[in-house]
């Protein structure tokens, strides 16, 4: 599992935001980046890119500063909000050089900035520079697995499929604390007294038939095609494994 990243899909998704104005370049961009190996969605307004952030796994975002309906410093607040909560890697792309634009784009929230017109290889190279720096670190935000997306601020489990974000789960709060703290140790044995003690707050293991039913309700919940995330350990505890 990556954050905020490719998830159990080995394709990188990149949301390119670019100026109507600019559609040319935008399209052999995408067509050279997809020839690297990249997806690439290309959107040409604000509201388009919020939509898409919505509903599908972003990997990183090329942000132009000139937008048709809303420029590029206030978009990125939007984007970095709670509201939407995009922690991945954004570069800013800009015919504007001059340093008063450069510092408002890293103060709100960019990872990078290149000015325009860049030289393709360039581009490339920032762009593989900003995911290998985003794998290193590892924010609380947007999870992506397989078959489901936790949005941590939100608090909200969606099930996924291919990156893409289709039906909420709805999930008691203990369940989500249960699948909050599995996945944080995926693919490693969590004691029932341990598990128990980190969401009751308890150190005495108590009923844990108490356990046993949260966690058997979380593993139906997300069950998908015969296939089930969490296994039991009988007699032990549990394990979440991302198959």
């Amino acid at each position: 599992m990556n954050i905020e990243t490719n998830g159990g899909n080995n394709i990188i998704r990149i949301l390119l935001i670019e100026d109507d104005n600019d559609l040319s370049m935008a399209t052999a961009m995408a067509m050279g980046l997809e020839q690297r190996g990249y997806s690439v969605d290309a959107v040409y307004t604000g509201a388009a890119a919020l939509e898409t952030l919505e509903h599908e796994r972003i990997d990183l975002i090329l942000l132009d500063v000139m937008l048709p309906d809303i420029e590029g410093h206030e978009l990125i607040l939007q984007m970095r909000s709670d509201r939407v909560g995009y922690i991945g890697p954004i570069i800013f792309m800009s015919c504007l050089a001059d340093s008063s634009n450069i510092v408002d784009a890293f103060r709100n929230g960019g990872n990078d900035y290149i000015v325009k017109p860049a030289k393709f290889e360039a581009l490339v190279e920032r762009i593989e520079t900003n995911l290998a720096e985003q794998r290193q670190g590892k924010p609380m935000g947007k999870f992506w697995y397989k078959r489901f997306m936790i949005d941590h601020p939100k608090r909200v489990v969606y099930r996924a499929e291919d990156g893409i974000v289709k039906e909420k789960i709805p999930l008691s709060p203990t369940e989500y604390s249960l699948l909050k703290e599995l996945t944080a140790h995926a693919g490693e044995v969590i004691l029932y007294k341990q598990l128990y003690k980190r969401i009751w707050k308890l150190d005495d293991l108590g009923d844990v038939r108490t356990l046993m039913v949260h966690v058997s309700n979380l593993k139906r919940k997300l069950h998908l095609n015969g296939t089930d995330v969490i296994s039991a350990i009988r007699g032990v505890g549990y394990l979440f494994q991302d198959l």
